[in-house]
């Protein structure tokens, strides 16, 4: 796997979030998909870098740190959710940074930790959104008189598209 951004950093700062990770008791998979995340918002931090100081950014883990506020991870998460990035992905690349975070308050490289600020996406929200919808649709063919075998038809119809849609 590769990663572009992440490679850029101090190994001595990887090694240690390795083995930070390990003492947590996190399995190699776990850490290999937390360092995918924080390369993805790594990627994504230096397109949002206006200045030729990514190479500066990446190389000083104080700095690395100091980039890690609640502006950038709000701007972030906002990023992914425009983007359409399912929630328990949003989710997972935000439990990734929150290590990330925690790692950096343990070296002193953080003072206040930015990502408890920002909460998860509800995943049960959107479940809700689209009952709510189906009922009030539902409602809304009872009460043009259609049978009750046409509305459990037409509901049936748009949960298949609404989960195509989704997959899609």
């Amino acid at each position: 796997m590769n990663f572009e951004f992440i490679n850029n950093m101090p190994q001595t700062l990887l090694s240690s979030f390795r083995l930070y990770l390990k003492a947590q008791g996190k399995k190699e998979n776990t850490i290999r998909n937390y360092l995918q995340d924080i390369d993805h918002f790594f990627s994504w931090l230096s397109s949002q870098i206006k200045d030729s100081s990514l190479q500066a950014l990446l190389s000083n883990p104080n700095k690395i740190a100091q980039n890690i506020t609640v502006k950038n991870l709000t701007v972030y998460q906002r990023f992914l959710e425009k983007n359409e990035v399912s929630p328990t992905t949003i989710n997972r690349r935000l439990s990734s940074l929150r290590q990330l975070t925690k790692f950096f308050l343990s070296q002193g490289w953080l003072k206040e930790d930015p990502i408890k600020k920002l909460a998860n996406i509800s995943i049960e929200k959107e479940t809700d959104k689209t009952s709510q919808i189906l009922e009030k649709f539902a409602k809304a063919l009872e009460e043009e008189g259609k049978s009750k075998t046409t509305i459990r038809n037409y509901l049936s119809d748009v949960k298949g598209f609404l989960e195509w849609h989704e997959k899609d």
